[in-house]
């Protein structure tokens, strides 16, 4: 009797197919960095050279330490920032809270290189603030090398560690507190004792993601650390030079760069299996009343923080619409830096909206589908595809683009300075958005529901068609709308991987910064700000309730 061949099952065919995919577009890219590592700069001989002479070069080194003191000092300033601003929404009576959520949002959603930018136009050698002081006499410390990329990177990250203790603090369970107070201790000492020791694997969690962050940011670096090396911007000033040949240095320093996100991991995973508490609030914690002096130091913190992180965004507003002469601001309102910025990288324009509408598209389709597959079967298979999809959330962009030439410059795939390696790297890049905000919401819904339309008749394809579609709806859209602001806004991976019919807005404010058109760069920024308030604004009538900003 002949044996028919067992095929898979749509969801395991789909399970593969999503592992097929991270293997094209990141492991083989990586493969590529990692293998052009092993191959000597001038020799071509296979060993570690390349290894030994990162290590051993003082300019190498120093590059790996910058990185390492900005981003250990980025996420003490982003803690310091986000975790009494937490505390302080979560347990106390301030006023107008969504409002202030809103705009913790947005500076979040912001490009960190828009905000050097605006940073720039006030504490730069030209800065307003800078000239306001110097004509009294009073010098202010630089913006520009490590200070500045800690202020404008901490600024930007905040929120993260913000949003993630917020959530932990509305999870508490009121009775341990009130036990905590009940035996005497004061409330200083519960929040030392109990609060902040429950929220310590959300702080581990959001300063990892802020370390990691800061780590990988190219596009303030490049803005702020004139001479301060740093390994991202490193990374791609090696490519450049390496162009035409085997990028030996470049990949070096990428394999370091990823090798030190992995470790970083690694330590947040242990740090948080050590301190982990599964707790779900009974009785959330009461709001409390600003007593004393708490009355105008909260909000005046809140506020004020908030003042401070979204003051560049309105800054580069409303010098876009001021006359301009080179580098220099004229105090006449005109629109000749938008119209400079139609006429002249009118294309980039078109090919952000393109190409960021085209990554989406693929981000919703897979994204959906690989979020409700990791959700629903417990497999070998999808524990190795979620698994997998943490790797290009944490690989710096640069890298990822440095991967992408090294993989697709020659055949089966040679699509190196075509629009097709840049959508394809939007696309892997932030397709975890999109998996983790489905799945956060396949979680919630009854397995019941499904099964009941099966039972009927419907087949599996129908069922999620039919019926989870709809129910991920809300994920689905919060997915999209942050897959789309930080796609449209992506500049460490495009920095490499475009060419001047590929240039995007990012690009096009990055070039005008460095050629001293600040008009033009600040109106092409204000439509990047444009485009991600909106988007915000999208998020917010959706439903940006307390539970969606926490998950």
């Amino acid at each position: 009797m002949e044996r028919r061949l067992r095929l898979p099952d749509l969801w395991t065919s789909l399970t593969i197919l999503g592992l097929l995919i991270l293997a094209v577009l990141v492991v083989w890219p990586l493969y590529n960095v990692f293998t052009a590592s092993l191959y000597a700069e001038f020799t071509g001989e296979f060993g570690l050279a390349n290894y030994a002479t990162f290590f051993g070069s003082g300019y190498f080194r120093r590059a790996l330490w910058n990185s390492l003191w900005v981003s250990f000092m980025g996420t003490l300033l982003a803690l310091a920032i986000g975790l009494p601003l937490a505390v302080i929404t979560a347990r106390y009576d301030l006023r107008h809270k969504a409002l202030l959520r809103i705009l913790v949002l947005l500076s979040l959603i912001s490009p960190p290189f828009i905000g050097a930018y605006a940073w720039i136009m006030l504490l730069g050698r030209q800065g307003v603030v800078t000239q306001a002081f110097a004509g009294i006499g009073i010098g202010l410390p630089t913006i520009y090398g490590a200070p500045g990329i800690i202020l404008v990177t901490a600024l930007n990250l905040y929120p993260l560690v913000f949003l993630l203790v917020y959530g932990a603090l509305l999870r508490i369970d009121r009775n341990l507190e009130e036990a905590s107070l009940g035996l005497g201790r004061t409330r200083l000492q519960t929040f030392q004792s109990i609060t902040l020791p429950l929220t310590l694997p959300a702080m581990a969690t959001g300063g990892l993601l802020v370390f990691l962050g800061v780590l990988s940011d190219f596009g303030t670096p490049a803005l702020l650390g004139e001479n301060y090396p740093v390994l991202a911007t490193l990374a791609f000033t090696l490519f450049l030079s390496e162009i035409g040949g085997n990028p030996a240095m470049a990949s070096t320093t990428s394999v370091v760069l990823v090798t030190v996100a992995m470790l970083l991991i690694l330590l947040q995973r242990w740090v948080v299996q050590r301190r982990n508490y599964a707790m779900e609030a009974v009785n959330r914690p009461e709001i409390l009343r600003m007593q004393g002096w708490q009355k105008w130091a909260f909000p005046t913190f809140a506020w004020g923080m908030m003042v401070i992180a979204n003051l560049p965004l309105a800054i580069i507003v409303y010098t876009s619409f001021l006359q301009t002469s080179g580098p220099v601001f004229l105090q006449n309102f005109s629109l000749d830096s938008y119209r400079q910025v139609f006429h002249l990288v009118r294309g980039a324009i078109v090919n952000s909206f393109t190409f960021s509408a085209l990554a989406l598209a693929l981000i919703v389709i897979a994204g959906s589908v690989i979020g409700y597959i990791i959700s629903r079967r417990d497999t070998v298979l999808t524990k190795l595809l979620d698994t997998g999809l943490m790797i290009p959330y944490v690989i710096p962009g640069t890298v990822l683009g440095i991967g992408f030439i090294t993989a697709f410059n020659e055949p089966p795939i040679w699509i190196t300075g075509t629009a097709a390696i840049i959508v394809l790297a939007y696309f892997i890049r932030r397709l975890p958005y999109m998996v983790r905000a489905c799945a956060s919401y396949v979680y919630q819904i009854d397995r019941s529901v499904e099964e009941a339309s099966i039972n009927l008749g419907a087949p599996p394809a129908r069922t999620f068609r039919k019926i989870m579609l709809p129910l991920m709806a809300p994920g689905i859209m919060a997915g999209a709308v942050l897959s789309w602001v930080e796609v449209i806004n992506e500049l460490s991976a495009t920095v490499v991987l475009y060419t001047g019919l590929t240039s995007t807005m990012p690009i096009a404010t990055y070039s005008q910064v460095l050629a001293g058109a600040y008009g033009p760069a600040a109106a092409v920024a204000s439509l990047l700000i444009l485009a991600t308030t909106l988007s915000l604004v999208v998020f917010t009538l959706i439903g940006g309730n307390d539970d969606q900003l926490t998950v």
